[in-house]
């Protein structure tokens, strides 16, 4: 359902821009490579502290994902995007999960889609002031996980899970560089409070809109994301976990 209604609010954006004078944007869809890492505790007291490379065999997975940016004259600017998370590995560990103790072949599945929603302001006069060559952007971000662990003991088929969703108010915070041939974007999303923090980081360099029309252009763009998740005893998990790796998207603005 999630996605369904994510896909549809794309679907509208750009169907919007068509209707609505002084509306821009855009939409882009691409690849993202995500690489774990960190530990993963559960219950937060007397659970095993479980690394989720070594004792988890998480690794390396390639995901799809979505994005819409829409400015409005007058309001603030709109800002949706959607990435889906899910790791799955297999080792031969003991260890407590959940207050169940595993032992022998276990597979783990972890899973934290995320869906952002936010709303930011282009800062104007800074884009006057430099004749057009940044273009910074401040505003709010919520990012809701919807995160879902399970383990399970090959050998008996013993299970525990734990799923839970969570919204995170973010400062959000963007700027690009309009070069000659090329633009460079960053991105900075994060929050920190009661022992919990969470960032996530992204650089791109971005190939200038090839024009196909009077209203809409095409783009590809290039980069790195870094995110860093740290929960103190959050509905009695302890995690600190950090997932990185580089993207693609192509999409068209409008």
């Amino acid at each position: 359902m999630k996605k369904s209604l994510f896909g549809l609010a794309l679907l509208g954006s750009t169907a919007l821009s068509f209707g609505i004078p002084g509306l821009h944007g855009e939409v882009s869809v691409g690849g993202i490579s995500q690489n774990p890492s960190g530990y993963i505790q559960y219950p937060a007291d007397t659970g095993t502290k479980l690394d989720v490379e070594k004792d988890l065999g998480l690794d390396r997975e390639n995901r799809v994902f979505a994005r819409a940016k829409l400015e409005i004259p007058l309001v603030p600017n709109l800002y949706l995007q959607y990435i889906p998370v899910k790791f799955e590995g297999r080792t031969n560990r003991t260890f407590t999960y959940g207050g169940t103790t595993f032992t022998g072949d276990v597979k783990t599945t972890v899973k934290y889609d995320r869906y952002d929603i936010g709303l930011y302001y282009n800062l104007i006069l800074a884009t006057f002031a430099t004749n057009g060559l940044l273009d910074p952007e401040i505003g709010i971000n919520v990012r809701v996980i919807d995160f879902k662990g399970k383990i399970t003991e090959l050998n008996t088929n013993r299970t525990e899970s734990k799923s839970m969703t969570v919204p995170i108010p973010m400062a959000y915070f963007g700027l690009g560089i309009n070069l000659p041939s090329i633009q460079l974007v960053g991105e900075l999303r994060g929050i920190a409070y009661s022992g919990h923090k969470y960032y996530d980081m992204v650089g791109e360099v971005r190939v200038k809109p090839i024009s196909i029309s009077a209203f809409t252009s095409l783009f590809i763009g290039l980069g790195y994301r870094y995110e860093e998740l740290k929960l103190d005893d959050l509905k009695d998990v302890n995690a600190k976990l950090k997932v990185k790796g580089p993207f693609i998207h192509a999409g068209i603005s409008f």
